[in-house]
């Protein structure tokens, strides 16, 4: 639904509580490649329910398990260059977003297209859509979709192939062995950092893909590991979309910064006591946290938030707005009202599809 927000409604909702994060944390899952054991998965209606995932984080860094044989996950060029201060509040395409065809490129798949073919890597699930009328000599940009808690084992509800349509790979990634979220709680190994890389040079090296153009999307969990991927992946990850997730300092794995520039569209509500957009409880981590963080990070003329601050932008301008100065990487939130910890994806969906896809030339 889309919501008019006004002053009163912003400054009644700061007092809602948070609830606790997640806890517990199993092994890493081990590496290997993919078996092939190609299948439709029908669309599943897990990986929204409602698990709060705050807390301070762990500090140990994930190493890249180095997966399939193929491209590195890890392109040269992509997001990390380029001049983030210059000036005006839109991005869209640019040098940066010249196509890079992955190795896998000119092969023929082996996955019908236009429906998800399930198949295990890494010990995990891992569902591949590729577009219908799939050209194996067009690269096609990439979008990576993480669940909430409480989905292991099925698909996202979260159904980007709806926006992207004939123009997009939209792919997803199980949770990890023995977890019902992804691993970004109080005291987290990191684990889906090298799962993804793994996930990444899979998809390289057997389809088409417009490494320029690769995007992390998620809800509640899944927008907690967006999150982390944008910070900790910025060279491979054009833009991230969150939606009831937030950022937290441990995402930084001691370093002092993240490790490039990502652009960034955030949805949070108001109403939201799981995942709130203010840290109330004070222990580090929130959307607003994220939100600065980004602002900060992308070199943005406006470095922190305020309910002003901000150009009003679709999908609904009454709630919507991009902040200005961010250059290459442009930084969007949303902010709702009266939605609670949900999807919204009556905004997401379209928004981030949106959002993505202005960097496309």
């Amino acid at each position: 639904m889309r919501h008019s927000l006004v002053l009163t409604q912003l400054l009644a909702a700061v007092f809602l509580a948070c609830s606790g994060g997640q806890t517990g944390q199993p092994a890493p899952a081990s590496g290997g490649g993919p078996t092939n054991t190609a299948g439709t998965a029908s669309s599943g209606t897990g990986g929204d329910t409602p698990v709060a995932e705050g807390g301070s984080g762990g500090t140990t860094a994930g190493t890249n398990s180095g997966g399939s044989a193929g491209e590195s996950a890890a392109g040269t060029g992509g997001t990390s260059g380029g001049s983030a201060g210059s000036g005006g509040s839109a991005g869209g395409a640019t040098e940066l977003d010249v196509p890079r065809p992955s190795m896998g490129c000119g092969l023929q798949p082996t996955i019908a297209p236009g429906e998800y073919a399930q198949s295990q890597l890494a010990e995990r699930s891992i569902w591949v859509r590729l577009p219908d009328n799939y050209d194996p000599a067009r690269a096609y940009p990439l979008i990576f979709v993480w669940k909430g808690c409480g989905g292991a084992g099925s698909l996202s509800i979260f159904h980007m192939e709806e926006v992207a349509g004939s123009d997009a790979i939209i792919v997803h990634g199980d949770t990890a062995a023995g977890m019902d979220c992804y691993d970004t709680a109080d005291g987290a190994a990191f684990v889906d950092l090298p799962f993804f890389d793994e996930f990444l040079a899979h998809l390289n090296a057997n389809y088409c893909v417009d490494q320029a153009h690769v995007y992390s999307a998620g809800f509640s969990s899944g927008a907690w590991l967006s999150f982390f991927l944008g910070c900790q992946r910025a060279d491979v990850l054009r833009g991230i979309g969150t939606i009831a997730g937030g950022f937290k300092p441990s995402f930084f794995l001691e370093q002092p910064q993240c490790a490039g520039k990502t652009a960034a569209f955030m949805i949070s509500d108001l109403s939201d006591t799981n995942n709130p957009f203010h840290d109330l409880d004070s222990d580090g981590d929130s959307v607003e946290i994220g939100l600065n963080q980004w602002l900060t990070n992308n070199g943005c003329s406006e470095t922190v938030w305020s309910e002003t601050a901000g150009t009003a932008t679709d999908p609904d301008p009454s709630v919507c707005r991009e902040y200005a100065g961010c250059g290459d990487f442009p930084v969007k939130l949303c902010l709702t009202a009266e939605e609670g910890h949900s999807d919204q994806t009556t905004i997401s969906v379209p928004g981030f599809w949106s959002f993505f896809s202005q960097f496309s030339k």
